[in-house]
């Protein structure tokens, strides 16, 4: 496995300001990566990585474009479909649950290439960057979760050395959780006693620039999403172990904000735009990308947001006389409708003419606030004695008010809506008698489009929301987990774990035995 790649894209960018600054007895056309200070990489870092979730996953790569962990989520919880009236068998591997080694291989691939380089502004050597550290650790752990969560085993205590060690071995899943919670806890040390010479991080971060009390309440967050991922556990080893590590949280602060990340988008050129507009927007001269024309609303989908009158819904699609027009998947061009709906202007702002530059520099979304609200709904309803500060039920109805903030619902008619499914069974919270599936199922319609995969993590492992399967699938239902790449099947054969097609339907990663 390559450890130590960057992408031309991040490469340059560090590179554009590097030169001037390294030592002058190294020439400035070959620098060494650990010769490049953390205020010069972490922008990149962050931008490069971020792709990985929003669904352009492929910079210089266009065989690859979009299998993104966005978009896989958006079509294995049946949020959208392809359009059927201008493509032949969209989607058809996703609706038939048909894995290999090449399945989505660039969420392997794109994540673990990235994530080297915030390895390598923690091995920075110098003590006077201790918050670039923290961040870089915060993300990384934030990252690598996905690997575990999609993937179960894979290489983390040997990953990330570059030549040093090629072939780095594979960790139980459950070790490497571990060790993301440890990696937190130093990044919130590093924070609280960074020294009085540490260098202060400002505009190279593209997040939070440079607050450092919304990075340790984003690590706090990511923390509380690991430990919740193993909920389900009963084993009395597990048990203990939450149960120490939910008291470390007992005064801490979570996120009560978008996490978002914008380096400066623009519509000068492709790499600039925002990713996710430009995988399924349109392109910086306003021109429609083949996603804008591919994606539309699931037929599940849009029954869930018609059926409840759910304000959202002309912001999340495009409507017809106020409703969503949704393609069942797996539907042929006889069955489906001739005017589906396409991602709404929440979602994908419509140029104005050759104007793209609104949705080009708009902000990605890296965390948002619904799902911020909604981890803290499930501690506190699992865990009231940990979480006694936060009640359940006021917490989830903040995470739908977020969704409503975000995709620009007026609070009339967010109060309408939340008193209409109120007494409605896995919709509200008075009228469901699983409150874990109201949690999920509200959870799943306010990350719909942006951050869809955490809700196929959360039907892994607590079976909610229930959505149907594509009409094409024989049967087999949903994975568990996605396949190891071919990349490392060539580049670490001897450490990969043998699988088969069948054992990611069989088994899924730890949490979820």
């Amino acid at each position: 496995m390559k450890r130590k790649i960057l992408y031309p894209f991040a490469f340059l960018a560090v590179m554009s300001i590097a030169s001037c600054t390294l030592d002058e007895n190294k020439s400035p056309n070959s620098p060494v990566y650990s010769d490049i200070s953390p205020v010069l990489t972490l922008s990149a870092a962050q931008t490069q990585t971020y792709r990985a979730i929003s669904g352009d996953n492929q910079n210089f790569e266009t065989s690859i474009r979009s299998q993104s962990m966005n978009q896989l989520g958006n079509l294995w919880m049946n949020s959208w479909a392809g359009n059927v009236n201008n493509t032949t068998n969209p989607y058809s591997e996703e609706y038939r649950s048909i894995l290999s080694s090449t399945f989505y291989n660039p969420i392997w691939d794109w994540t673990y290439r990235n994530v080297t380089n915030f390895q390598q502004i923690i091995n920075y050597d110098s003590p006077n960057y201790d918050n670039h550290k923290a961040i870089a650790k915060i993300l990384k752990s934030f990252y690598m979760q996905y690997i575990v969560d999609l993937y179960g085993d894979c290489p983390y205590s040997e990953a990330f050395q570059g030549q040093a060690n090629l072939y780095p071995k594979y960790d139980d899943d459950k070790l490497v959780y571990r060790g993301l919670v440890n990696e937190l806890d130093e990044a919130i040390e590093l924070i609280e006693n960074a020294n009085s010479s540490d260098v202060t991080v400002g505009a190279e971060d593209a997040m939070l620039a440079g607050n450092m009390t919304r990075w340790k309440s984003f690590a706090n967050t990511i923390k509380l999403r690991i430990l919740l991922r193993q909920s389900e556990l009963t084993d009395t080893e597990t048990i203990a172990y939450l149960d120490a590590q939910f008291d470390t949280l007992a005064d801490a602060q979570f996120v009560d904000f978008d996490v978002t990340i914008n380096p400066g988008y623009n519509a000068t050129n492709a790499n600039r735009q925002n990713p996710f507009y430009g995988a399924y927007g349109y392109t910086i001269n306003g021109q429609a990308t083949g996603n804008r024309a591919l994606i539309t609303a699931s037929a599940h989908a849009a029954d869930a947001l018609n059926n409840t009158s759910d304000p959202r819904r002309s912001r999340l699609f495009t409507t017809t006389g106020g409703l969503v027009v949704g393609i069942e998947q797996g539907a042929d061009s006889e069955d489906a409708p001739d005017n589906p709906s396409f991602l709404g202007p929440a979602i994908i702002p419509v140029p104005v003419g050759t104007n793209a530059s609104v949705g080009s520099s708009m902000a990605g979304y890296v965390m948002t606030l619904s799902e911020a609200k909604f981890i803290l709904a499930e501690a506190a309803f699992r865990y009231p004695t940990k979480f006694g500060a936060y009640d359940a039920e006021t917490l989830f109805t903040q995470g739908i008010q977020a969704s409503f903030t975000r995709l620009g619902v007026t609070p009339a008619a967010g109060a309408t809506y939340l008193a209409n499914i109120d007494p409605i069974n896995g919709f509200g919270w008075n009228g469901s008698a699983d409150k874990i599936e109201a949690i999920m199922t509200q959870k799943w319609i306010a990350l719909m489009n942006v951050h869809a995969i955490e809700s196929w993590i959360d039907y892994v492992r607590t079976g909610f929301p229930v959505t149907p399967l594509a009409l094409t699938n024989s049967g087999v239902g949903k994975p568990k987990r996605l396949m190891y790449p071919a990349s490392e099947y060539i580049s670490n054969t001897a450490n990969v774990p043998a699988q088969t097609s069948a054992t990611v339907f069989a088994t899924g990663p730890f949490w979820s035995e």
